[in-house]
C-alpha cells in the first residue's frame, strides 16, 4: 500500500504557469518597446498584436471569457474548471486502482498462508506475535518506499490469515495496544473475519491511529464491519467521527481515498427521482 503524503504538485503547476506567463509578457512588452523606439517603426498593427500577446496570459485571471469580433468567445475559467475536474477524476481513478491492487495482493498472499486445518490455535497465536514484532522491526529498519510497503502488505496478509485462529486473541485489548504490530493484527483479524459487535472499539482505535499504513487497513476493516452491520444501523457518532477524520487527512492520500469509500456506504443510492 503506497501512502501518499500531501504534495505541492498543483501549487507548483500554478507557479509554473505564472512564470511562463510572466516571461511571455515581458518578452512581448520588450518587443513592443523596441518596435516603438526604432525610428523606422510606428505603433502599428504589429505593435498592437505584441501587446495583445503580452496581456493574453492574464486575461483568465480577470475575466470568465472574452467576446471577440465575429462572435468567437474565449472562456478561460470554464476551460480551467474542466481541466481541474479532469485532473480530480484522474486522481480518484488512480486511488481506486491502487486500492484494488493492494487488496488483491493481500488476498493472494492470504490464500497461500496458514489455515485452521494446518495451524493449531497455539501455534497461530505464536505466529501472530512474531508477525506483529516483525512489523515493528520493518518499520524501524527499512526506509520508506515501495519495498517496505510491499513487505508490510505481506505481513498484513499473513496476519489476516493467521490471527483468526490464534488462541485467546483479545481483539479489543489488541485494538487499544500501544504496540503498532498488535493493533495491526487486530485490524487484520477484523478484516478477515468481520465482527460488527467490535465496530465501536475499531472506530475508537482507527480514528486516532497515527501510522498511515495501519490506519489505511483500519479503514478497510471498518468498511467490512459496516457492510456486515448495515450502514443504516451504524451510530451517527461513528459517521461524524469518520467525516471529521476525513477533513484532517491529506486530500490525495490513500487513507483519504479509503475513507471516502467507507463514507460512501452511508450515501443514499442514486436513482430516478420519484414524486410523491
Amino acid at each position: 500500500m503506497t501512502v501518499r503524503e500531501p504534495d505541492d504538485a498543483r501549487a507548483a503547476g500554478r507557479r509554473s504557469r505564472h512564470v511562463v506567463a510572466t516571461l511571455l509578457t515581458c518578452a512581448a512588452i520588450g518587443a513592443a518597446v523596441v518596435h516603438v523606439i526604432d525610428p523606422d517603426l510606428r505603433v502599428d498593427a504589429i505593435t498592437v498584436a505584441l501587446l495583445v500577446v503580452a496581456v493574453l496570459p492574464w486575461l483568465g485571471e480577470l475575466f470568465g471569457g472574452i467576446e471577440w469580433p465575429g462572435g468567437t468567445k474565449s472562456q478561460y475559467r470554464k476551460l480551467a474548471d474542466r481541466v481541474r475536474v479532469a485532473e480530480e477524476r484522474t486522481t480518484h481513478i488512480e486511488h481506486a486502482v491502487d486500492g484494488a491492487s493492494h487488496a488483491a495482493r493481500v488476498a493472494l498472499v492470504s490464500a497461500g498462508s496458514a489455515t485452521a486445518g494446518e495451524t493449531g490455535a497455539v501455534i497461530a497465536g505464536e505466529s501472530v506475535e512474531k508477525l506483529a514484532a516483525e512489523y515493528g522491526r520493518v518499520r524501524a529498519t527499512m526506509a520508506s518506499g515501495s519495498a517496505r510497503t510491499h513487505r508490510m502488505e505481506r505481513l498484513f496478509a499473513e496476519l489476516a490469515a493467521t490471527a483468526p485462529y490464534a488462541a485467546d486473541f483479545d481483539v479489543e485489548a489488541s485494538l487499544g495496544s500501544a504496540d503498532p504490530g498488535t493493533r495491526l493484527a487486530a485490524y487484520a483479524r477484523l478484516y478477515a473475519v468481520p465482527d460488527s459487535t467490535r465496530l465501536d472499539a475499531l472506530a475508537a482505535a482507527v480514528l486516532y491511529e497515527q501510522l498511515a499504513f495501519s490506519q489505511y487497513w483500519g479503514f478497510q476493516a471498518m468498511g467490512v464491519l459496516i457492510d456486515e452491520k448495515g450502514p443504516d444501523r451504524v451510530p451517527i457518532g461513528i459517521v461524524r467521527g469518520l467525516q471529521t477524520r476525513l477533513a484532517e487527512l491529506p486530500t490525495e492520500s490513500d487513507r483519504a481515498s479509503a475513507l471516502h469509500h467507507v463514507l460512501a456506504k452511508f450515501e443514499p443510492p442514486a436513482g430516478p427521482h420519484r414524486s410523491a
